[in-house]
């Protein structure tokens, strides 16, 4: 590749999203531009964001005091004019100015993109209406009213016949009269239907991709995903309640789809490990700082470790096409840091075969 090491060119950029205000360092080496900026850069195909650093010298009160937790920054660098963004992300740490009797320094502690992790699971939570039957007592007052009643009316007969013929004797008769019913109250039991809201979770019916189950949890959520690659995209076999801290289930979806989440220079990506269709970059000797040195993970899985010098475009999930006397192949980047001391910018990575 032959990396052109000339002209290196820095950038730090510091908004504040609230106001709209901007804050940039600028270093070209230049003597109205050569403000040294050493900076730190993580990136892994880790879930979680990476805490980079960047160290400004010398600077202004006002300048030094505008950097606050929560501001959006923005770093670039280049060997040239033309800007390429390394890492972008929220301010974590505004640290103090340190002084060791010559210099005056401050490090700025910044994550690299959003964290999800503290998202809650009861974001995962919709409201369902339901209709219930319910039924309630309340007091009726009869108005007064006549009201037809059978009532026994006593009568003297004579038997006709038998052995007590001639005897008297007395026999009730039924007879229907109006009477009246005074007013009252008493208590009835009356039906009605009421309409109920309740937060549950949301459940995907049998079919849904995972695609769209992982879409469906992290809109849900707010969970902004920048691009979704997957390696697998299968379908569920049964119906999937989703319960639980949303990005642990994220994590678990992806690991079915023999995926991988990462943060790509600030953005939060799903991407597929085996995918033949990214960023390919050749590094040769004339590129190496050093010879590429083994490593044997406790999984089993070897990788590699370079270093060269700064490749801004070098970040985790780039293949890495390695033509070195020393290692030959087609890998990509798992891990790896951009760092600068302000004279000496270098990318390690670690990687992986394809």
């Amino acid at each position: 590749m032959a990396i052109t090491t000339k002209d290196p060119h820095t950038w730090l950029v510091i908004e504040d999203q609230k106001s709209g205000k901007k804050m940039e360092i600028f270093n070209d080496e230049t003597p109205n531009h050569d403000f040294t900026i050493p900076f730190e850069v993580n990136f892994s195909d880790a879930a979680t964001p990476a805490v980079n650093t960047v160290t400004l010298y010398n600077i202004s009160k006002a300048h030094a005091g505008f950097p606050k937790k929560g501001m959006k920054i923005y770093l670039y660098f280049n060997w040239g004019s033309s800007k390429k963004l390394i890492c972008e992300g929220f301010v974590t740490k505004d640290d103090s100015i340190h002084h060791d009797g010559v210099t005056d320094s401050k490090v700025l502690y910044f994550t690299e993109g959003t964290n999800y992790n503290n998202v809650k699971a009861n974001r995962l939570k919709v409201e369902k209406s339901k209709t219930v039957h319910k039924s309630k007592i309340i007091k009726v007052t009869e108005k007064g009213h006549y009201e037809n009643k059978r009532v026994s009316v006593p009568s003297v007969e004579t038997y006709k016949r038998g052995p007590h013929k001639g005897e008297k004797h007395t026999v009730n008769h039924w007879h229907t009269r109006q009477v009246w019913v005074p007013a009252k109250t008493k208590n009835k039991r009356v039906p009605y239907r009421e309409t109920k809201t309740a937060r549950s979770n949301k459940t995907y019916k049998k079919g849904t991709t995972y695609k769209a189950l992982i879409q469906g949890i992290a809109n849900q959520c707010g969970i902004k995903i920048d691009r979704i690659q997957l390696h697998k995209n299968p379908k569920l076999t049964r119906p999937y309640t989703a319960k639980g801290k949303p990005l642990t289930l994220i994590k678990q979806l992806v690991q079915k789809t023999e995926s991988i989440i990462n943060y790509r220079k600030g953005k939060f990506e799903i991407i597929d490990p085996k995918a033949e269709k990214r960023t390919w970059i050749d590094i040769d000797d004339q590129d190496l700082v050093q010879p590429p040195s083994n490593n044997e993970a406790d999984n089993g899985k070897e990788t590699w470790e370079i270093t060269t010098p700064l490749i801004p475009d070098i970040t985790v999930g780039v293949g890495i096409n390695m033509k070195s006397k020393y290692l030959k192949g087609r890998f990509y980047v798992k891990a790896g840091q951009h760092t600068s001391d302000g004279e000496n910018p270098q990318t390690q990575c670690s990687l992986a075969a394809m």
